[in-house]
């Protein structure tokens, strides 16, 4: 908030977003003083929940929806959800309308009259009747291919009067002519639209059924899907071969393109204002958004916003992913945003006034495909790890751990997050270079870990699984990783000074137990581990051979630092006198 001004989305709101709904007569005149043009951009400004809520407040709503670009309106109404978005929808346009049909009536090249008739149904409940607007639009194979879905029309004539497949299916005519039988059970929606179109356009409802009865259904399908492909190529949404193209790798360093401008895109007579919906899903917090906040030039930012979501169709089909799934949609355009905050720091090495001139002169797509060409140098590099090292990393790594390496050679790479304390893991895209810093530190940790117990341990692949074999595990297997062979070590140093992972009898574990452990001032606290004990280990480690670089013992002193964690976590607050189940406990192995 600015001296009551709200900023959202890289602009600005005459007025704070809560009075939307608490000062709603204020807002009402503001607009009123503005331009259709400038009241469509504070909608676009607004936040996906209030951008329906500010339209309503208009009195010019109609004029301001048709100012929206036709992929800004579907966005809001997937957010909403389209039976909370009947107020704009009455609002929309044919063409927005047309776009909507596009996306949601396809899963790739298939028709699905389900889809189709649900939106029908829909329309049917908005204030105007939008389906009989929307079916006095060109494009007559698509209205007939709707209709040969839903319907099967006769006539009495000598030529198509057999009726053969209309036994037992409800039966409507709208003239007394053509003898109409539905193949669905919800009608209501469609006899009132062909009711309207006999009684308000009687030719095209007397075209419409003599196609539905001779027009071949494969042909008008294949017909129907070429004029949609034309359309949505148009809105970004290219064939698959060519949106492939998205992933070919850019190397940062060659990323000088010439750019478009805001006046490159829409229709010439009728400029568009682009839609605003990936670009408010920038974070502030990312390098992209820092460099974004610099750019002075209007027509340059414009066309940033058109070019993102161009970008983000064409992952889309690029990807197989469904655009009318509002969770597939919005998780395209994370990643989307997040391999261009990876490209764009890459390229300008951390520097927001360098990326700043980037973004002037270089297209999104090419910072799309240079924080791909950074992912995919990362998964062949956990690729080569996994080859050189599978099996032994079975033994080494924990579950979590393993779902990690397994996400980064996925076909494109992800992360897990741990949240909540540890409890629930998180599947994401990158979204920035510090994820991919992070991994790079994780894989060398992973890297030093095998290296150290091959030449410090003295762990071969064989012995690893022996040592599996003899231990009282508990009942999940993975549950034998690094941290239990150190902690065991540990352990075997402590008791017979000596660096070995041998599992160790239940009198020695109770023994070792009993000596690492610093003796409770109060009976409720947990006990802690003896610092000495832990540092004496410590340099025994350093001691083994192994070419030790700063780097190794950092990772070596962060290792001893989770078993650490892991034993007062573990046996703690264990009762030493009593029977221990040992395979409800983690960190230790111990002979059966």
């Amino acid at each position: 908030m600015t001296n009551g001004i709200e900023k959202h989305a890289f602009g600005k709101l005459p007025f704070p977003v809560d009075w939307i709904s608490r000062k709603p007569g204020e807002v009402e005149k503001m607009l009123a003083q503005m331009s259709i043009e400038d009241q469509a951009r504070c909608v676009l400004q607004c936040p996906a929940d209030q951008k329906q809520n500010l339209l309503l407040l208009s009195d010019k709503a109609k004029e301001v929806v048709d100012a929206l670009p036709a992929e800004e309106v579907y966005h809001m109404v997937k957010v909403l959800g389209e039976g909370d978005a009947l107020p704009v929808l009455s609002l929309t346009n044919s063409d927005q309308i047309q776009f909507i049909f596009d996306l949601e009536w396809w899963i790739g090249d298939k028709f699905q009259p389900k889809r189709a008739l649900d939106w029908m149904v829909l329309l049917d409940k908005c204030d105007q009747p939008k389906a009989l607007e929307w079916f006095m639009t060109e494009e007559f194979d698509q209205k007939v291919m709707l209709m040969q879905a839903l319907i099967k029309v006769y006539k009495q004539d000598e030529m198509t009067d057999s009726y053969e497949g209309a036994e037992g299916l409800e039966h409507f005519s709208a003239d007394g002519v053509y003898d109409i039988f539905f193949k669905i059970q919800e009608t209501g929606a469609i006899k009132k639209l062909l009711l309207l179109l006999r009684s308000n356009f009687p030719s095209v409802f007397n075209s419409l059924m003599e196609a539905v009865i001779w027009y071949p259904l494969t042909a008008t399908v294949e017909q129907a899907y070429h004029w949609r492909m034309t359309r949505v190529a148009e809105k970004g949404f290219p064939e698959i071969e060519e949106a492939l193209q998205v992933y070919s790798p850019m190397d940062p360093e060659f990323i000088k393109l010439k750019v478009s401008h805001g006046d490159d895109f829409g229709d010439e007579e009728k400029p568009q204002i682009p839609p605003r919906y990936p670009l408010a899903e920038a974070d502030a917090s990312m390098f992209f958004r820092q460099c974004m906040d610099q750019l002075e030039d209007k027509k340059r930012l414009d066309a940033i916003q058109w070019e993102l979501v161009s970008l983000a169709n064409k992952v889309m089909v690029a990807d197989r992913e469904d655009p009318a799934d509002i969770e597939r949609r919005e998780k395209v355009i994370h990643k989307v945003l997040g391999y261009i905050n990876i490209g764009l720091d890459l390229a300008a090495e951390g520097d927001p006034v360098k990326g700043k001139k980037l973004l002037e002169r270089s297209w999104m797509q090419v910072f799309f495909q240079a924080g791909y060409h950074r992912l995919i140098g990362l998964k062949w590099q956990a690729e080569s790890f996994l080859k050189d090292h599978g099996k032994y990393l079975d033994s080494l790594l924990t579950a979590f751990e393993k779902e990690q390496l397994t996400a980064l050679i996925h076909r494109f790479p992800q992360i897990h997050d741990l949240t909540e304390a540890e409890k629930t893991i998180q599947v994401r895209d990158f979204k920035a270079v510090a994820d991919i810093l992070a991994i790079d530190a994780l894989l060398n940790r992973w890297a030093f870990m095998v290296r150290f117990c091959k030449q410090c341990l003295d762990l071969t692949e064989d012995e690893m699984h022996r040592l599996s074999m003899e231990s009282d595990l508990p009942e999940d297997p993975s549950s034998m990783d690094f941290i239990t062979c150190m902690t065991t070590a540990l352990a075997r140093f402590s008791l017979f000074s000596e660096v070995s992972c041998e599992p160790l009898p239940e009198a020695a574990a109770k023994s070792f137990l009993d000596i690492i452990f610093l003796p409770k001032v109060f009976n409720e606290e947990g006990k802690v581990c003896h610092e000495d004990i832990v540092a004496s280990f410590h340099n025994r480690m350093l001691e083994t051979p192994l070419a030790w670089t700063e780097e190794n013992r950092a990772i070596l002193e962060s290792f001893i630092r989770r078993c650490v964690q892991n034993l007062e976590q573990q046996f703690g607050r264990i009762d030493l006198k009593s029977k221990i189940d040992w395979r409800y406990t983690h960190g230790l192995l111990i002979k059966f």
